[in-house]
């Protein structure tokens, strides 16, 4: 984690057939919005990046949240349960820069 973040990060992994940027695009989406009413509920979590590896066709995401259950959570509203979730990674998180 990255000085002054204060939740831990947890690392969601999906393995997907046909992975497509599309299909990442959907789920991504959907989790957005899962995570946006979590928090407006007054638990803040988000997603923090997904990385999708179509050759393994599989998907991480990187959440940051108060508890692991909060992260099944929103993945189980969001219609894409995970089906691996590690507990309090370490994260090196760096914005892109133009």
């Amino acid at each position: 984690m990255e000085a002054g973040d204060e939740s831990p990060c947890y690392l969601a992994e999906w393995y997907l057939p046909e992975v497509t940027e599309e299909s990442v695009d959907d789920m991504v989406a959907r989790i957005d919005a899962a995570a946006a009413t979590v928090s407006n509920e007054g638990t803040p979590a988000r997603l923090l990046v997904t990385l999708s590896v179509p050759s393994d066709e599989v998907v991480y995401g990187v959440f940051s949240s108060e508890s692991p259950e909060i992260v099944s959570r929103i993945c189980n509203a969001a219609g894409a349960p995970h089906q691996r979730l590690s507990t309090r990674v370490g994260t090196r998180i760096r914005e892109q820069r133009s």
